[in-house]
């Protein structure tokens, strides 16, 4: 295989560095530091959290109430979670068979993965607002998986610049959109005991959590990087029937709802 010459907006190490350059991000906006991540707030679903000086600047850096951070570290969490998934699902294969020593390299990426997962599945219970949650502080959760997604783009981005000098250009091209299309399959939540091996039954697994993660995301309205937060339907009859208020049409207009 012939190794080819990309350009930054093409190649699959642009598309993966870009990645990690948001998910560091969202983990800065987790923590409360806005600065210079302006771009991401909407992303996050913290629009309209600081504000600017006459100069452009973002002021107020922190946030006064903690669900926002909590909401931030949801973000980072769907945004993270679908990316390992992708990258073990699409590119650690074809890594592992080409790079040198790739099998050894995308093992020891796994398995940061799996580690990044069980700290996001903490996080996660903290957002959630599982009683059960690990005794460490969301705060301490969140410092640790961001070391992590450092740690773990480093080493990845070296994987994908060997890769791409072995691969040719249609192959890296397939890659690249591969990425893309699994980007909107991929879980949003992590499973930190699925996913994570190098076999079929792994990549498999990972695809119906996907499938799982999507239909919770509808039902639960739950936050997914990227994806503009759904606002909550209007009661319909039996909505409101069941809150024991009358409908819309009982009430003339300009007439308050009757006081219970």
């Amino acid at each position: 295989m012939t190794g080819v010459e990309t350009t930054t907006s093409s190649s699959l190490a642009s598309l993966v560095h870009a990645a990690h350059r948001d998910i560091g991000g969202l983990f800065d906006l987790a923590g409360g530091d806005f600065a210079g991540v302006d771009d991401l707030a909407g992303v996050a679903g913290l629009d309209g959290v600081g504000r600017r000086d006459g100069r452009g600047r973002r002021w107020e850096a922190r946030a006064a109430d903690p669900r926002l951070t909590l909401h931030a570290s949801d973000a980072a969490v769907a945004a993270f979670s679908a990316h390992l998934s992708v990258m073990e699902d699409v590119v650690y294969p074809a890594a592992a068979v080409v790079v040198p020593d790739g099998r050894a390299r995308t093992a020891a990426l796994r398995g940061t993965a799996r580690e990044a997962a069980a700290v996001m599945r903490g996080l996660q219970q903290y957002v959630q607002g599982d009683r059960y949650h690990p005794r460490r502080g969301p705060s301490g959760l969140r410092d640790e998986l961001a070391e992590l997604a450092r740690a773990h783009s480093l080493v990845e981005d070296r994987l994908l610049r060997d890769l791409e000098a072995r691969l040719d250009a249609a192959r890296l091209r397939r890659l690249r959109e591969n990425v893309e299309r699994g980007m909107r399959r991929a879980p949003t939540r992590p499973h930190p005991h699925l996913g994570h091996g190098a076999g079929r039954r792994s990549r498999l697994a990972a695809r119906l959590a996907g499938r799982w993660d999507h239909v919770l995301d509808i039902v639960d309205a739950r936050v997914v990087a990227g994806r503009p937060v759904p606002a909550p339907a209007p009661a319909g009859l039996w909505g409101w029937y069941l809150l024991g208020r009358p409908t819309s049409d009982e009430i003339a207009p300009g007439q308050d709802h009757p006081a219970r």
